[in-house]
């Protein structure tokens, strides 16, 4: 019989969805931890992250036993977790606040760039303590990944909001960083 470790994503799927345990507790191991920190970075509670990365992984398993075609499982369960995070906030009323605004946003390459990455954790700090609406637009475009676009769609705001959001988000992160002070 073959070892999970020496099969890829794929096969643990349609040997999970076959009914082998051990082939989603590979899978669970592969991803747990990426699927944790984008759901602690939206959160902020570990206590609560924790809990979500479980329903996430219920979530995914069930989507596996319906014989969902999931392609990319890492991506997929990222996603789940994402999801389960912005759920929460929005039942427990943690207002995510998405400013309309059209301002015109340039995705220039300044300075701002290379400032980010000296100061690693300085940055960390600020993204923290930006307000929720803000904090998730970062999270979900820098530390995830995701589009503007892709952003949108999962928040139901436009795409124009999103690149507000995430250009206003930049101004008080580099505006806290230079003051050396947090966000309030």
């Amino acid at each position: 019989m073959v070892q999970p470790k020496n099969l890829n994503d794929k096969q643990l799927i349609k040997l999970c969805h076959q009914g082998n345990q051990d082939c989603f507790s590979e899978l669970y191991m592969r991803y747990h931890k990426a699927v944790f920190n984008s759901i602690l970075r939206l959160v902020t509670d570990f206590a609560q992250a924790e809990d979500l990365l479980q329903e996430a992984f219920i979530s995914v398993y069930q989507e596996i036993m319906k014989g969902c075609q999931i392609e990319h499982f890492g991506g997929f369960s990222k996603r789940v977790g994402v999801n389960k995070a912005i759920g929460f906030l929005r039942k427990n009323k943690h207002m995510l606040v998405f400013e309309d605004g059209y301002e015109n946003v340039a995705e220039e390459q300044t300075e701002d760039e290379d400032f980010f990455q000296f100061r690693v954790d300085e940055v960390k700090k600020a993204i923290r303590s930006l307000p929720d609406g803000y904090r998730t637009v970062v999270n979900l475009h820098v530390m995830d990944g995701l589009s503007h676009e892709e952003i949108a769609e999962l928040l139901g705001i436009s795409q124009t909001t999103v690149r507000t959001q995430y250009h206003r988000a930049k101004k008080k992160i580099v505006s806290s960083i230079t003051k050396g002070n947090c966000i309030r």
